[in-house]
């Protein structure tokens, strides 16, 4: 099976019920059915989001965005431009280069592509993960995303710590709390497990007629 995206790791994992098949059975029709357009929704405020903070001038980044928002990706985007505006009121980090790695697990390989990474007043280093959907981040979608960005870190900002942030509402997650590593790593791999299981089970042809 392909690489997946960390955001859709997340999805899936901070997801119950039917909510974990749609997940599946959507980045399945992606993969069989490549869309371009799909994977840039929130792609373009990531980007916005980047340039902003590298300039320190988030509002002009992010005005432009709305500005140039399709119909149905404004009031997504304001709300993201809204929650971020909110987080850097008092809290102005510095952009900084960022690696890239891959997490794996059976036959799930998981693209770890932080969005930024960032540099506060006292030097501490952030290799940030920005959650931007509507549906507010779970405690246990958060700590996946935590998770892998702090086993990934020597190749991604060595030195770093993970930061996750739900944009919309201006909401980080920096502390892996009262879980132990290693039960927290067999949790994942039950996910990576269960991921791969939904996947192969969108792959399965219908009924016969």
């Amino acid at each position: 099976m392909p690489a997946i995206s960390l955001p859709t790791f997340v999805y899936f994992s901070a997801g119950s019920g039917s909510t974990r098949m749609n997940t599946v059975q959507q980045q399945r029709r992606l993969y069989d059915n490549p869309e371009p357009h799909a994977y840039s929704f929130y792609r373009r405020p990531a980007n916005a989001i980047r340039v902003g903070r590298s300039t320190d001038q988030d509002e002009r980044a992010l005005a432009a965005l709305v500005d140039q928002a399709r119909p149905v990706q404004q009031p997504h985007y304001q709300a993201i431009a809204d929650g971020w505006l909110r987080l850097v009121e008092r809290w102005r980090p510095h952009v900084v280069d960022v690696g890239q790695a891959r997490w794996a697990c059976g036959d799930l390989e998981v693209r770890i592509n932080p969005h930024l990474g960032l540099r506060e007043a006292d030097g501490t280093l952030l290799a940030t993960f920005l959650y931007f959907k509507e549906q507010p981040l779970t405690p246990d979608g958060a700590l996946v995303a935590l998770r892998l960005l702090e086993q990934a870190m020597p190749l991604l900002l060595p030195g770093g710590i993970p930061l996750v942030i739900d944009v919309r509402r201006a909401q980080p997650f920096r502390v892996i709390r009262n879980r132990k590593r290693a039960r927290l790593d067999a949790w994942l791999a039950g996910e990576a497990a269960a991921f791969t299981a939904h996947w192969n089970a969108a792959a399965l042809p219908g009924p016969a007629a």
